[in-house]
């Protein structure tokens, strides 16, 4: 086994020893003190609670530990004693890190700050990140925010579709990096207002980075091959830009693992021009539109309808459709747009009996039939579409859902068999 695979190994290590650490810090429950009642006609008075006096030996110099006052945070580890593994892609391999946060006593007054440092283990590059931000409490039930940042990343345009820490694991298991990659080194700035509910928010943001490309590192792969798809190369240069964000959410929420009905609108607009001082110039918008439909008790019907729009869009902001979150019947990064991208899905899930046996592995569980559909044409001439069936569920860990697509347009191309989707979240 090369030196490569050696380290990568290390990484399943580091994985299973997080997983373990998370899990022991939630059992970590303080006990409540039981509260005593005295009755107002006893004779007997309560016990004296005044903390006695430290006890002082001839020769011994006793220490006497007080309670730190003053310290505005509170500190805290991610991960296990602050080591996280951040990403597992086709261009880094595993990037273990560490860092830490400070959340603020009083979060009014003082900022947040995090901080991390990140290593490549497919090369010799090394990753940070420094945010502070900063709560404005403002009148009504509005609550802004303030924030700065560096960083030093590699990025991806994709997670829209399919989650990071979803893609680390297919990467890492079976080879299948479904999205794509470029570096960026610089900061941000931005601004937000958000109501007191979390239903509302509004953010601005200003961007400057440094935009490199990435290629395939050959990282270790527990089943398969390892034999990845091409990360393509992007646009380079310095990027600069100014980036708005509305969300509006109606559903109510109580976790993200149990569904519940409503609307969710996503808004997100892009300028980079150059008043701004860029190499690159581009304008793009994106609209992420969701409805969650509840019949009787159980049965749901939900709906999701993606557009991205711009004009001299450089690659790393090209929108991709296919795979897991999009086209689901064809293979990732299958359809790149030049200036327009429109998808939609739908998915009915039907409750099925938890019975003794299922108990032990589903709270709930549905059968679940979906479509999709989209283009990547400016005319919107030419579209392509899928249907699948499968099942879904949620256990104590998470959700967890495994389906069938195929394709029912472009079917004489030679993989236009059915492809098999696991998901750790949903779709939408």
């Amino acid at each position: 086994m090369d030196g490569l695979n050696r380290r990568s190994l290390v990484t399943t290590v580091a994985l299973v020893c997080l997983a373990a650490g998370e899990a022991l810090a939630q059992e970590r429950v303080p006990a409540e003190p039981i509260p005593v009642e005295w009755p107002a006609d006893t004779l007997a008075a309560p016990p004296d609670t005044t903390p006695a006096p430290p006890i002082v030996l001839p020769g011994v110099e006793t220490v006497v530990e007080e309670e730190a006052e003053g310290f505005p945070w509170i500190l805290e580890w991610p991960g296990l004693w602050g080591v996280t593994v951040t990403r597992y892609s086709r261009v880094d391999g595993a990037v273990p890190a560490l860092g830490f946060r400070l959340e603020p006593r009083d979060p009014d007054r003082w900022p947040s700050v995090e901080a991390r440092i990140g290593f490549a283990t497919t090369r010799e590059r090394v990753y940070g990140a420094v945010d502070v931000g900063q709560r404005l409490p403002l009148a009504g039930d509005l609550v802004g925010r303030i924030g700065v940042g560096w960083f030093h990343r590699s990025q991806t345009f994709d997670d829209w579709k399919v989650s990071k820490r979803e893609n680390d694991l297919a990467t890492f298991l079976v080879g299948t990096d479904l999205v794509d990659w470029w570096r960026e080194r610089g900061w941000r700035f931005g601004l937000g207002l958000e109501s007191a509910l979390g239903d509302r928010s509004v953010q601005v943001e200003f961007l400057a980075a440094e935009q490199f490309s990435q290629v395939n590192r050959s990282p270790f792969v527990l089943f398969g091959d390892g034999d990845f798809r091409d990360n393509p190369p992007v646009a380079e240069g310095d990027l600069r830009s100014v980036r708005a964000r509305y969300v509006h959410d109606t559903r109510d929420v109580q976790s993200p693992l149990l569904p519940s009905p409503g609307w969710v609108v996503t808004i997100e607009a892009e300028s980079a021009v150059e008043a701004l001082g860029g190499d690159l110039e581009f304008l793009r918008g994106f609209l992420d539109l969701r409805r969650y439909t509840r019949f009787g008790r159980d049965t749901w019907w939900d709906h999701r309808l993606v557009v991205h729009a711009g004009s001299d869009l450089p690659r790393q902001r090209l929108p991709v459709l296919g795979g897991a979150g999009s086209l689901r019947g064809f293979p990732a990064a299958a359809f790149v747009a030049e200036e327009l991208a429109v998808q939609g899905s739908s998915e009915l899930r039907l409750p099925l009996p938890v019975t003794d046996w299922i108990a032990p592995f589903f709270l709930s569980w549905h059968v679940a039939g979906l479509a999709d559909v989209g283009t990547v044409d400016d005319e919107l001439e030419e579209w392509h579409a899928d249907v699948g069936l499968g099942l879904s569920g949620i256990n104590i860990f998470s959700y967890l859902g495994v389906f069938v697509a195929q394709r029912i347009t472009d079917l004489d191309e030679s993989d236009a068999g059915p492809r098999v989707i696991v998901r750790l979240r949903r779709d939408f």
